[in-house]
Formats: C-alpha cells, structure tokens, sequence
C-alpha cells in the first residue's frame, strides 16, 4: 500500500517558482481571484493546490467477499516523475530563451531530449489542471452514464434493478458514482492509459515547439489555474503555456525544430486576458499586472480589494 497523496498542485511548484519574489525565506506569488475579486500574496505551497485530487480508490475483496476500499496515490507519484525531467528542461528552455533575447543567437540549442519534454509539458498542463479537465468534460456529473452502463450490464445479466431515481437517492451508489469520477480524473491527469499514452505520442510526433519572450521590462505573462491558455488571433485558436513572466511556449507545425521570436506587447496583453477568462484565479510575480487585469473587469481598479500581509 503506497501512501495516500496530500496535496497536488494543478500548477506544478517548480513552475510556479518560476513566477515567484522572495519575502524572506518563502517563495511567493500574487494571487487574483475573481470571486470574491481579490489580490493577496500567497506562498507557492498554498497556490493552485487540490488535497487528494488525485488520490484513487480501489476496491480489493476481502476473505468475506466484501470490498475494501484502498487508497492509493500512484497517479500523482506518475505526475512527481514527469516533473522531476520537466523542471530542469524548462530551465534549459529558459535560459536559451533570454540568451537568444539578449543576443539575437542561438548559440546554445536546447538537446532534443529537453525539446520533447518541453513539448510534453504542454500536454500534461493541459490535463492536470482541474479547469482544463472540466473543459474537456471531466468534472461533468457522469451519473446518466454510469446508471446506463450499469442498466446495460443488468439487462445483459437478467437482473432487474430499482429505477434510477431511486438508485441516486442511494448514498452507497452515489458514492461509488464519486469514486469512479475521481478514479477517471487521476488516470486521465497522469495519463495512465495506453490508448491515451499512444495518442499523446502520435499528437506530438510531427509537432515541433515555437518559443516567445518578452523584450519590454514592463511586462510579463500570467498564469491561470487552468493551466494552458487558448489564445484566439487571426491565424485561429492557439494553446500557450507561460513558462517564466517573460517566456511562453507553444506547439508548432514545424517537427523537431524550434521557432523563437519577441513577443509583442498587444500578444502579452491577449494572452492575459484570455488566463483570465478561463481561470478562476491567475498568479503572476507583480501586483500590479495581476491589478491592472483584474480592474479591467470592473467600472474602476478602484474597486478591485487588495489584501496586504
């Protein structure tokens, strides 16, 4: 029996440092939320996290032919193991990113490794955030489909069951809707499925990578707690993924290669706002680009409360 997770960021730690000033020891970062509208400092450990979020349940018989729930934290422990390749590459992609800045040359390409991780973390944003998963339909009620499966089985069995309102009014049943839900969300966060594995791999095999970073001092990137963000510009609808205030990347057309350029202060801006509008709460390293974005949703920034501690 592994232990149970704790705690699972929806944004990893190590890329939320990224975006983090010191107070002391802590690392923190300035948090807007959109209801109630607020900004307050918050430390990275308490930033976009979920207890349990992918802690499942599975159920093993006991000698009396009863079942006994065991609780078991192998998806997060998959996710743990990804991130402990993705932290350095990010790094690597990082530093080539403000190098080609600085110098206008790519003396230093990122390895092929760390180009395919990079690629990967886009995906895996993608799903481990709650919000995202909501959007692909995850946090949806799967009653209606749980009860026509298990109506299917009976009929195929011969078995004549209660009718399904009084079924949803049982707890034991609802509550074995809940940990299927949860059971669903953990595998498809860190994708523990071969059909799921297979077609990530052939999703990304003729994609290659396009970086931006950001010239003006002024301003940088936020990240939501929806993970990526889809970006909608006259070319279409765009997946980025901000990897440092100054540094996003996103999936090219191109295979194996790695297109980077500066990115223009009307692109940071869409970017912004399209965090926001999928996120319930965005974070950044400066108050008052958090401030600004979460005033332009009000009459005046006036009115967006700021919480100092």
């Amino acid at each position: 029996m592994t232990p149970r997770s704790v705690r699972h960021h929806q944004v990893p730690v190590w890329h939320l440092k990224h975006f983090s000033w010191k107070s002391g020891k802590k690392e923190m970062l300035w948090v807007g939320s959109k209801d109630p509208l607020t900004i307050r400092p918050s430390s990275v450990d308490e930033t976009f996290f979920r207890n349990n979020a992918n802690t499942r349940t599975d159920y093993q018989s006991q000698a009396d032919g009863d079942p006994n729930p065991q609780k078991s934290d192998k998806d997060e422990k998959i996710l743990a193991d990804f991130d402990s390749k993705a932290a350095p590459a990010a790094r690597q992609l990082i530093s080539f990113a403000r190098k080609w800045r600085d110098t206008r040359e790519a003396a230093a390409e990122l390895s092929l490794v760390d180009l395919e991780t990079c690629k990967n973390i886009i995906v895996v944003q993608s799903r481990r955030a709650w919000e995202s998963q909501d959007r692909a339909g995850l946090g949806e009620d799967k009653s209606e489909l749980y009860l026509d499966l298990l109506f299917q089985r009976a009929e195929e069995q011969g078995q004549q069951l209660p009718s399904r309102e009084d079924l949803l009014r049982n707890q034991l049943v609802t509550g074995r809707f809940n940990v299927l839900s949860q059971n669903h969300r953990a595998t498809f966060a860190s994708a523990d499925h071969p059909i799921l594995a297979v077609k990530e791999t052939e999703f990304l095999a003729p994609l290659g990578l396009s970086i931006v970073v950001i010239e003006n001092p002024t301003r940088e990137f936020i990240i939501g707690s929806h993970g990526t963000t889809i970006v909608e510009t006259a070319q279409g609808k765009t997946a980025w993924l901000p990897v440092a205030p100054d540094v996003a990347i996103s999936l090219s057309d191109r295979p194996g290669t790695i297109n980077i350029g500066i990115c223009t202060d009307e692109f940071v801006e869409l970017h912004n706002t399209a965090a926001l509008a999928l996120s319930a709460q965005v974070t950044g390293h400066s108050k008052e680009v958090i401030q600004e974005l979460l005033g332009a949703r009000t009459d005046s920034a006036a009115s967006v409360r700021s919480i100092d501690r």
